[in-house]
């Protein structure tokens, strides 16, 4: 072999290594990270990995894809052991390890996602029927009913085409058993809408950010409400009431004349988010306990009045027992809170937050940035972001630019 013959091998193999460690560590970088299964004890998992792993080696050799969505699985739960360790565990399978697995799930939530996952590797190939067979008769040990089993092949053949359409087809299948399942983490790459609709939870969200209605999703007064990777300009207030938990994150909000109204609710969560033109505040808050925001950018955010005012941003209800609030590395850019004209003895004061009472038990202003706001028309009352009083406050390493430099009165 020539000596240019010997580098191009020594360089396709160095390609070649290359391309199996990204083969290898893919699945790090796209896990399912499904909750119910990271929480479950190992001895779980293993059963879990062992009976996926089974089902892809019977009767052959398992395809790239369906190894690749099991360690998917496995980086999303942080299993312990590695994928070939499951697979060997696989071949030793015998009847006291069928046993212990339908033992173990037979009255377990966590059967409904075995069934998905296993419907989802068979389906992704051309799987050999002898697997299908295996399929079925676990399907059966565990419980499954007819009802349960059509609903959970319709989220999987939505989960194996991508379909947001075949997502949202499924969902009306759903049982009294199964209509809590959460497949987020399954069609997050590809699905906008309303992911999970009960009581305890209103998820929605948009794979590619997209334009989303909020309205159409109202009433919102589920336990934990999760609006998510939206784009939404809102064309009327938006109100949550009575929720445990509000959360939304790395949205596009544009307001005009509307804002958000938070009443009764535990904890709202503002994160990642880029939150512009919301000239009636961004949002009003009555009877909520905690409020976090971070990582955000507001533009052009304010509230105005013919009278005193105070909250440009955010105005938090009289009588309103709080017990943190929290904004950390937000940058808030030409936010104002502005009387329409100016008298000496009228204020407009509080860019960003404004409160009247004194039972918040904690404020902390930490890593933020203000360019360019302004108390507009203010009287003789000082000019400052935060217009509240509370036990404990902090100010840590905050940038003020502009005519407004004090945060807290």
């Amino acid at each position: 072999m020539h000596e240019g013959e010997r580098n191009m091998s020594t360089f396709e193999q160095q390609i070649d290594a290359v391309r199996a460690y990204f083969k290898e560590h893919k699945a790090e970088r796209y896990p399912f990270e499904n909750p119910y299964l990271r929480e479950k004890e190992e001895y779980i998992q293993s059963l879990y990995y062992r009976m996926l792993c089974a089902l892809v080696r019977y009767p052959d050799e398992p395809d790239d894809m369906q190894v690749l969505y099991i360690r998917r699985l496995m980086a999303g739960a942080q299993a312990e052991h590695t994928f070939q360790d499951y697979m060997k565990m696989a071949l030793d399978l015998d009847t006291d390890d069928i046993n212990e697995f339908i033992s173990a799930f037979h009255e377990d939530e966590l059967r409904f996602y075995f069934c998905v996952d296993g419907l989802v590797l068979l389906s992704a190939v051309q799987a050999h029927e002898k697997a299908y067979a295996l399929l079925s008769e676990l399907i059966e040990l565990l419980g499954i009913t007819k009802d349960e089993l059509r609903y959970l092949s319709a989220i999987a053949a939505a989960i194996v085409t991508q379909s947001s359409q075949a997502f949202d087809s499924a969902k009306a299948l759903a049982t009294r058993f199964t209509k809590n399942l959460s497949f987020y983490p399954y069609i997050r790459g590809f699905y906008s809408g309303l992911i999970t609709d009960t009581s305890a939870e209103r998820h929605i969200y948009s794979a590619d950010g997209g334009k989303v209605s909020l309205n159409q999703y109202g009433p919102y007064t589920a336990k934990q409400v999760v609006i998510e990777n939206i784009s939404c300009v809102l064309d009327q207030d938006i109100e949550f009431a009575g929720c445990e938990e509000v959360i939304i994150r790395n949205c596009i909000l544009k307001g005009n004349e509307y804002h958000f109204e938070f009443l009764r609710v535990g904890k709202v969560i503002i994160e990642n988010c880029e939150i512009s033109d919301f000239s009636n505040r961004f949002a009003y808050l009555v009877d909520t306990n905690n409020l976090f925001v971070q990582k955000n950018r507001f533009e052009n955010c304010g509230c105005c009045s013919d009278s005193d005012i105070r909250g440009g941003v955010f105005l938090i209800g009289d009588n309103n027992a709080l017990k943190e609030i929290r904004f950390t590395e937000n940058e808030f850019l030409n936010c104002y809170v502005a009387r329409t004209e100016h008298k000496y003895n009228y204020w407009a004061t509080g860019i960003i937050l404004g409160y009247n009472s004194y039972h918040i038990e904690k404020i902390s202003v930490l890593n933020n940035r203000f360019y360019g706001c302004e108390c507009r028309n203010n009287g003789s009352y000082a000019a400052v972001y935060i217009y509240a009083s509370a036990n404990e406050t902090v100010e840590e390493d905050n940038i003020c630019t502009g005519s407004v430099t004090q945060i807290f009165d």
